[in-house]
């Protein structure tokens, strides 16, 4: 059964009440992951432009990838999205599942159109942020 409780979240300093926090199992857990949406458009400019070229529109693909929904560019299907580890990647299709790729999303959302955090993209070794993403 999930939990009714309102979280709390350490800061580093202090725990802090979170309450949009959520705990889902179950049903609860199956309907908000069927709201993952059949299309995503990942745009705008990247830092220096980098990565810009796996951006695009991706339609989101019937198998489940690490429990979590997974999509394909459109046009090129040698590159996905799906989450991995503790977030969201784009990257390359071989790579589908793994914890790597080009842009990235670290978030504990269940849907990558449900995020509230910024974007990242992979520049020299570490990861970048992209802001109008």
């Amino acid at each position: 059964e999930a939990s009714s409780r309102t979280w709390r979240v350490y800061n580093g300093a202090v725990w802090v009440v979170a309450p949009e926090l959520r705990c889902l199992a179950g049903d609860a857990l199956a309907a908000e992951m069927a709201k993952a949406a059949p299309q995503i458009a990942l745009v705008g400019p990247t830092p220096q432009n980098l990565q810009v070229n796996v951006l695009g529109v991706f339609l989101k693909r019937a198998a489940l990838v690490n429990g979590y929904p997974s999509y394909t560019k459109t046009g090129d299907e040698g590159i996905m999205l799906w989450h991995a580890g503790q977030g969201w990647l784009i990257g390359a299709a071989a790579d589908l599942g793994q914890n790597r790729g080009w842009v990235s999303l670290f978030d504990g959302c269940l849907r990558p159109e449900a995020s509230t955090v910024t974007w990242k993209v992979w520049v020299d070794a570490e990861w970048v942020v992209a802001p109008e993403l």
